[in-house]
């Protein structure tokens, strides 16, 4: 699945970014978990980019920038309505720190994200992640 999803990217790309179209693909992925819709939105915005700002030295960090930059309002209305303990587990795993620190219960912080994986905020797949990348970049550059 994922080689099918790059080779289609990376074809997809070639007309805009010749040389590093490949390469772009793989930043792509990455970013985004191989997950459909984040991938379709920011391999949008990559392509775009290059259509119409072709000399953009970093074209996935400034459609990252862009898709934040508009949904920044949907994420704060979001984050609005959390609790304390659901924004400090965001936060967290946002920044990639540990969610056992003292500040909370075992049991409060294993409800919490029980909670927001069912609200489908947080995906467990091994570990536990913010499901959108996106609002994950918000939240490192508006919480922290």
């Amino acid at each position: 699945m994922v080689r099918v999803a790059h080779r289609y990217l990376s074809g997809r790309l070639e007309g805009c970014y010749a040389e590093n179209h490949a390469e772009l693909a793989d930043r792509i992925l990455d970013y985004t978990g191989c997950h459909p819709y984040y991938t379709q939105q920011l391999a949008a915005n990559v392509w775009q980019i290059g259509v119409l700002q072709p000399a953009t030295t970093d074209p996935l960090q400034k459609a990252i920038d862009h898709i934040v930059m508009t949904h920044g309002l949907d994420y704060e209305r979001l984050w609005m309505n959390f609790n304390r303990t659901n924004k400090w587990i965001l936060q967290r795993l946002a920044s990639k720190k540990p969610l056992q620190s003292g500040e909370y219960r075992t049991s409060t912080i294993y409800s919490a994200l029980k909670r927001l994986q069912k609200d489908g905020y947080v995906i467990y797949s091994g570990h536990y992640e913010l499901e959108d990348p996106f609002f994950k970049e918000w939240i490192l550059e508006n919480n922290n």
